[in-house]
């Protein structure tokens, strides 16, 4: 297979000269005098608010496998110069690091939408202390959520280099996989050849073995676009049997021998009993069982990038044809088995290439809900860790707010699941609508839903769920032309999370406050606050 080169290029877009030092310093692993990286990347936050940080310790260094190449800018249309530049000379920057607010030009979003015109493979980390844009809308921007990854100034170097490492390491991936599907189809297209030589041969009566080497030779060097090669065969009854091509036509035994790269490159194939590639160099023993009966060699101008088990099969072929004329059987035989290979390569091949639309069909099947499009309970389940450890980590409050639709069997038994489904599935859409960018909605079961949200206040929290409630009591549902009207009620829990919070803690308070809900008479919402 070819060689991928690692990609490790970062473009970091600030207009604070502070903040492109520090990213300077922490993603090359600059090691000279000790710098206030922290303090660098919260010099905005103090000319605005006058507050005193603690300086950082910044002695601590990245491991040296960690370094990276690194562009800065300081505005966003030197941003995207310093893209198109280098796509112009053929390269591509991995990743890029990008502040949101960058007064005198174009923003931080306008500046990644740009960029991802000119290269839509660029992941790309959102690093701000303050955007008036959601989360919902600079996502707008990316084809996938894992496009991208967003975190607040002032960072700790564990976070961007965290941060540098994951993504760099993710477009190399994709790159990786790309170039395997790539490989796979030349591989494709060689066997396809392979087969269609082997089956024109099972066509026509034994030939005489010159012959035979001839057109094993021609083929091979024409499957591998080369021009020059021999076939040097030990045959019990006619001694050795020399066949050449390009500059190896004509030539003897003798005068091979005295070629030192490639007869012994030819030495070390019979020894070796396998294909070996060297650069610009094939030799492939034509073996059967233990037993060496000649070698094919081949000579090009470029470097090989066949698999070595093409060769392989190629050779296994050659052989079976010299060996017998009886192989009109035994061929028939490798063909069908090469052409199952060639059935499993295509369908290999057809995953390969449709990876990516395969993996959003699983995550869409695996974490959202079938008959409402919201997240699902496992969905849910990832969101609400990482959501506990940012409150954790940053020190928010944490809602969580659980829904239940009143009287919901009733709905079924008087108008039927299908308009259950119906009153669901509107549901749904309405709780998406209502819900703004900083909440998150799921699919609990059944005609529950969970909300949650992040550093709010326990009013706000009320105001939130009685927003909701009102806007479901005044809805009209319109389920296969009947009108049904529902009511709703909410129980919720509001809290700072300490490391002992669990999210079944969490969710168990949220039912409790929603059991209250409905012992109160139902259409209504209660917040219960952390003591």
């Amino acid at each position: 297979m070819e060689k991928i080169t690692r990609n490790t290029t970062i473009l970091c877009v600030d207009d604070e000269p502070g903040v492109l030092e520090a990213y300077r310093r922490i993603l090359q692993q600059d090691k000279g005098e000790v710098s206030d990286i922290k303090s660098r990347l919260s010099a905005r936050r103090r000319r605005s608010s006058g507050e005193r940080e603690a300086e950082a310790d910044s002695s601590v260094l990245l491991p040296e496998e960690n370094s990276f190449s690194v562009f800065t800018a300081s505005s966003g249309e030197e941003a995207v110069d310093i893209v198109r530049r280098e796509l112009d000379f053929g390269r591509q920057i991995a990743v890029g690091f990008f502040d949101m607010m960058m007064p005198g030009g174009i923003d931080g979003q306008e500046t990644i939408a740009r960029i991802r015109e000119l290269d839509n493979q660029i992941l790309c980390a959102v690093v701000t202390a303050y955007t008036d844009r959601s989360t919902t809308q600079i996502g707008k921007v990316f084809d996938r959520q894992e496009d991208w990854l967003y975190f607040n100034k002032p960072f700790t170097i564990g976070e961007l280099s965290q941060s540098a490492l994951h993504l760099v390491s993710a477009w190399n991936r994709r790159r990786h996989e790309e170039a395997l599907v790539s490989q796979l189809e030349i591989m494709q297209e060689s066997l396809l050849s392979i087969l269609d030589f082997v089956h024109d041969l099972n066509k026509i009566p034994p030939l005489l073995l010159e012959h035979l080497l001839e057109g094993i030779l021609s083929h091979f060097l024409k499957l591998l676009g080369a021009s020059d090669g021999f076939v040097r065969l030990n045959d019990a009854f006619e001694g050795v049997t020399m066949i050449g091509a390009g500059q190896f036509q004509g030539m003897s035994v003798n005068s091979l021998t005295a070629m030192d790269s490639q007869w012994g490159l030819v030495e070390d194939a019979v020894r070796a009993r396998r294909p070996i590639v060297i650069e610009h160099m094939a030799a492939i023993p034509l073996q059967i069982g233990t037993l060496v009966q000649g070698v094919l060699f081949v000579q090009q101008d470029r470097d090989f990038l066949q698999d070595s088990m093409l060769l392989e099969v190629f050779a296994c072929q050659a052989v079976n044809m010299i060996q017998n004329s009886r192989t009109y059987q035994e061929l028939h035989s490798t063909n069908l088995q090469l052409s199952t290979t060639l059935d499993e390569l295509h369908q290999t091949a057809g995953q390969l290439s449709k990876s990516e639309e395969l993996r959003d069909r699983y995550e869409k099947l695996t974490y959202y809900d079938g008959l409402t499009g919201l997240p699902n309970r496992r969905y849910l389940e990832v969101f609400f860790k990482q959501l506990l450890f940012r409150c954790l980590r940053l020190k928010n409050s944490l809602a969580c707010i659980m829904i239940d639709i009143d009287y919901f069997k009733m709905i079924n038994d008087s108008h039927g699941h299908t308009i259950g489904d119906r009153v669901l599935q509107e549901m749904g859409v309405l709780l998406s609508h209502k819900n703004r960018g900083h909440e998150f909605v799921s699919r609990y079961g059944g005609e529950e839903f969970i909300l949650l949200l992040e550093n709010i206040s326990q009013d706000n929290v009320l105001k939130v769920g009685e927003r909701i409630r009102s806007a479901i009591e005044g809805y009209i549902f319109n389920a296969e032309g009947r009108a049904v009207q529902v009511t709703i009620s909410l129980g919720g829990t509001i809290l700072v999370p300490t490391a002992a919070t669990t999210i079944t803690e969490i969710i168990e308070k949220a039912d409790f406050a929603l059991y209250e809900a409905k012992n109160r008479g139902r259409n209504c919402c209660i917040i219960a606050a952390e003591d």
